[in-house]
């Protein structure tokens, strides 16, 4: 990553290792859970630097507060409440997809058992909110932190009807192409496009706003479709997944849904995730008929096409220099995995 988003994101360390706290005691399992999934503890509730993830959703929305002309760090609390839902939301997904890792260790709810785990979640989502007021610290208004607050408030409840269709969808085998992008669009693109809008608008350009929104809500479905080819084609090196572990997990993704709706080989890729078990030689023989289907470079072909959408929603909203090009860069950085 880029030394010059550095910055940004110590900003927002700091900020969540201020919000995720408690002088009480008794409550220390509690925070110490949540600092663990922050990476910033082991099991054992010791200090430790594990992997945290990349911090996307901060990085969107200060580097727009940047280039929409407002000072970034006056919008690091914001910046913080983004985080802090993204991971309040993982919390819950591992539970609901019975996820056991995260982030190559075990997920909360596989150290300290179903109830913490949607307790810490539920815990994680209000601190979320609470790390809103101190905007009040940095000089906003107490309209304009309302305002934010119902922007993270309406995202969430978008993340909840995309994982609603998610879990709704599994083990569907007709899912359509239309009703992948709704799902994605509640569960990935929503939170993307709300921190661009967020970072504008604490920057006091409301104008620019909707151009904000659609560049981070563009690069959002870009970014999830990236993720479907990682999936199924990424380093195991790189993703720390197994090759093909989302076809190992039947998961309807864009390229399995592409291959079964355009060709006959779909339709043979379809019977082989209608078997029980697969060994190596079926994976194998999947791969086969993704290829020949043509549908890992749909896939990339779609994923560049949101990408041009979210370049040209960002060009729209006139950004200024230099965040213009950090963003710019970051955008291309997210679509770029693959290689």
């Amino acid at each position: 990553m880029n030394p010059a988003f550095a910055p940004y994101i110590e900003a927002v360390e700091t900020e969540m290792r201020a919000v995720v706290c408690s002088s009480a005691a008794d409550l220390s399992g509690l925070y110490g859970m949540m600092l663990y999934h922050l990476g910033w503890l082991d099991a054992q509730l010791r200090p430790e630097k594990a992997d945290a993830g990349k911090r996307l959703r901060p990085l969107l929305c200060l580097l727009t507060c940047e280039a929409a002309g407002g000072q970034w760090q006056r919008a690091v609390p914001a910046a913080a409440a983004l985080e802090l839902v993204h991971n309040f939301s993982l919390l819950h997904d591992d539970i609901e997809d019975q996820s056991a890792t995260r982030r190559g260790r075990a997920a909360v709810w596989k150290v300290w058992g179903l109830a913490h785990g949607i307790n810490s979640g539920d815990a994680m989502l209000m601190l979320a909110r609470l790390a809103l007021a101190r905007l009040h610290d940095r000089g906003y208004a107490p309209a304009a932190i309302l305002k934010a607050t119902t922007l993270l408030d309406r995202t969430c409840l978008e993340l909840t009807h995309g994982q609603y269709l998610d879990i709704s969808g599994e083990g569907d085998l007709t899912m359509t192409e239309e009703r992948y992008l709704r799902m994605i669009g509640g569960k990935t693109a929503a939170l993307a496009a709300a921190s661009t809008e967020m970072g504008a608008f604490l920057a006091g350009n409301s104008a620019a706003a909707p151009h904000y929104h659609d560049f981070g809500r563009n690069l959002g479905l870009a970014f999830q479709m990236v993720d479907d080819l990682l999936g199924i084609w990424g380093d195991p090196a790189v993703t720390g997944k197994p090759a093909g572990d989302d076809l190992l997990s039947r998961k309807m993704t864009l390229p399995v849904i592409h291959a079964v709706a355009s060709t006959e080989s779909g339709q043979d890729l379809l019977a082989l995730y209608r078997l029980p078990t697969w060994s190596a030689e079926i994976l194998a023989e999947a791969l086969r008929l993704l290829e020949q289907c043509g549908s890992r470079d749909y896939v990339q072909s779609r994923a560049l096409d949101y990408h041009r959408r979210a370049a040209t929603a960002l060009e729209n909203a006139r950004p200024s220099e230099p965040a213009a090009a950090l963003l710019t860069e970051f955008a291309s950085a997210l679509v770029s995995r693959l290689k």
